[in-house]
């Protein structure tokens, strides 16, 4: 098959439209972890697949607020049925109520009846904030994370937590109310607050109360913990070939609703990708198997990924779909490739801008009822923050990418079905079928993929180039030999997926010509031992994403060093360090990695301290 010939035959099949109302089906269930809603959920989807002729299975886990898999606890099984909360003094008036808005309620909120008065503790993000403080019976009001701050709560006696926007989080909207979950453990359970969540002028306003007086609320929750699982949704769509590499597309499926583009979106793609596949399948011109993976958020994924990881040893790539469907007319944000690490050089990365490029100029892309706007799109750093973590990380070891948008209103009630556009949704899909195809097609475009690499490759020559230049000495040179094995290695990805019909050498040959080219050949002999040599080599050990349970366990000090050097792009950087800690690289070896990925430089000082902390946590070992 070639490029072209599929292309067209998408743009013709793939739906942008039948996509959006499924995304609306999806979104009108409250897709909690563990609870009858995402439950509900996932039948919905089951049944579309049945309808479609998929073939699928659902895989359950253990949710009880104890079970661990890398060091990631399984959240409680739990169900809600109403919640409210209301100010009773000095006037009184609703602040919230979970059947107006569901987000209303915390994620597993402990159930209760109680009046009280309200303490506001600010961030709420270290001893200090709650320091002489007697919260027995009251109202705890914070900006912060619900479940980093239930180890300050334990023992107070505290009726309920309500939340708000911190400003930078309300920019958006003063309305807007965010979504929070207390993810307890098991032995937290009998003493667990209420949970609410209130919008940053209704918190305004409740601050302005309480400068002049107290301030008393009343809180109900009628919601229990129960023995229910955790589901992940599995499909596969054969191919004719079962010696092709397969190709895996996630999407996580939980969230309150709506959570209409976080994540129905994502999900809702995924059935009109089944739908097209099968018929693909049916009339004979697929040739690798795709697996479809619907899960909880990295509760789900984790045990799933731990489950089937030698299963996934024929998986040549996955893609994650996570925030796929934004509006250029009411949201703006362009569509945002989030590509493999260098930790996991892989041709993929080649493949992207052009397929975008061509997505972009070409109008039968467009969708019934979308927008006319042409596609606007990032080749951008890796991310962090989704399920694509679940997967590059050992044990499964998978080169994994994501596709998304910026939303400013992601995890909150005003992430909703109108600020969703089919067309959108038809360009991710038909760029994520396209690529999931890449091993039917890919044989029949040997050229064509050779092109993309080069011209991808010699672009990262030219990027490590520029950033080496704003240092000097070894770390220079550092960077542009790092630089350079990343493409050679890239290369052979390409090289072990076209086997005999493409001869790499050339390629290889053609990389060293322009390391030349710059100017960048012949330097190390030149360069004096300006750099220290840091012969410290970190070996992870624990597989798996990094935990950012685990994380909270550092003290505030050390948890603001990562939140302020590492934590950018949804903690991408920590992620990536752990991963390239494999035992053989030295610390100043994976600082050059890491600033060729995020095309920043890393002090190298910030590293080690990075190192000395994820060893403190258990996931490396320092090896001299």
């Amino acid at each position: 098959m070639k490029l072209n010939t599929l292309l067209s035959f998408l743009a013709e099949e793939f739906s942008g439209l039948r996509t959006k109302n499924t995304v609306a089906e999806i979104s009108g269930f409250h897709r909690i972890q563990a609870s009858p809603g995402y439950d509900a959920a996932l039948k919905h989807i089951v049944g579309e697949l049945d309808c479609l002729g998929v073939e699928s299975e659902i895989s359950t886990y253990v949710a009880d607020g104890k079970t661990e898999t890398w060091g990631w606890p399984a959240p409680p099984g739990w169900c809600i049925r109403s919640g409210s909360l209301r100010q009773v003094e000095p006037v009184a008036k609703r602040l919230g109520s979970y059947d107006i808005v569901n987000i209303s309620v915390l994620g597993q909120s402990g159930s209760g009846d109680a009046q009280g008065e309200m303490v506001h503790v600010g961030a709420g993000d270290s001893e200090a904030c709650f320091e002489n403080l007697d919260l027995n019976g009251k109202f705890v009001l914070s900006s912060g994370r619900p479940a980093a701050m239930l180890k300050y709560l334990k023992g107070t006696g505290a009726a309920g937590l309500i939340i708000y926007p911190d400003v930078a989080r309300a920019e958006p909207s003063h309305d807007l109310v965010q979504y929070g979950g207390f993810f307890p453990r098991a032995d937290e359970l009998a003493w667990l607050p209420m949970g609410f969540s209130i919008s940053r002028r209704t918190a305004d306003q409740l601050l302005k109360d309480l400068a002049k007086g107290p301030v008393r609320v009343h809180g109900q929750v009628d919601a229990e913990f129960v023995d229910n699982p955790m589901q992940v949704l599995e499909a596969r769509i054969r191919g004719s070939n079962p010696q092709a590499a397969e190709v895996l597309l996630t999407a996580h499926l939980c969230h309150p609703a709506p959570s209409a583009n976080d994540n129905a979106s994502g999900s809702g793609v995924l059935v009109e990708i089944a739908r097209v596949l099968r018929k693909l399948a049916d009339q004979g011109e697929l040739s690798n198997t795709v697996r479809l993976l619907w899960v909880p958020e990295f509760n789900g994924a984790i045990p799933w990924a731990a489950a089937h990881a030698e299963d996934l040893r024929n998986v040549l790539f996955s893609i994650n779909l996570d925030m796929v469907g934004q509006s250029p007319e009411l949201i703006g944000e362009p569509l945002r490739v989030f590509r493999v690490p260098n930790s996991h050089p892989t041709f993929l990365n080649a493949c992207f801008g052009p397929l975008l490029a061509t997505l972009a100029e070409d109008k039968r892309f467009l969708a019934t009822q979308g927008s006319r706007r042409i596609l606007h799109w990032i080749l951008d750093i890796p991310s962090g923050g989704s399920d694509h973590l679940v997967f590059q990380a050992p044990p499964m070891n998978v080169p994994s990418a994501m596709l998304g948008h910026d939303d400013p209103y992601w995890h909150t009630d005003l992430d909703t079905l109108e600020k969703v556009d089919p067309t959108r949704l038809k360009c991710v899909g038909v760029l994520a079928t396209a690529l999931a195809l890449l091993p039917t097609w890919g044989m029949d475009e040997s050229q064509l993929l050779a092109e993309w690499l080069y011209a991808f490759s010699h672009r990262a020559l030219a990027a490590a180039s520029t950033l080496a230049r704003s240092t000097d000495g070894r770390l220079s040179q550092l960077l542009l030999d790092t630089a350079r094995r990343i493409e050679m290695t890239r290369a052979q990805s390409l090289s072990e997926f076209l086997g005999d019909i493409w001869d790499v050498t050339p390629h290889l040959t053609g990389l060293e010509e322009g390391q030349r080219a710059l100017g960048l050949g012949g330097q190390a002999a030149a360069l004096a031992d300006d750099l220290p040599e840091i012969v410290i080599k970190p070996k992870r050990s624990r597989q798996g994403p990094v935990a950012y349970a685990l994380i909270q366990q550092l003290s505030k000090q050390d948890r603001d060093f990562l939140d302020e050097k590492l934590f950018t792009h949804h903690g991408a950087p920590p992620q990536s360090l752990v991963n390239l800690a494999d035992g053989t690289r030295t610390i100043a070896q994976i600082a050059a990695h890491l600033c060729l990925d995020f095309h920043q430089l890393f002090p190298m000082a910030d590293i080690e301290r990075a190192v000395a902390l994820l060893e403190k946590i258990g996931y490396l070992k320092t090896i001299p």
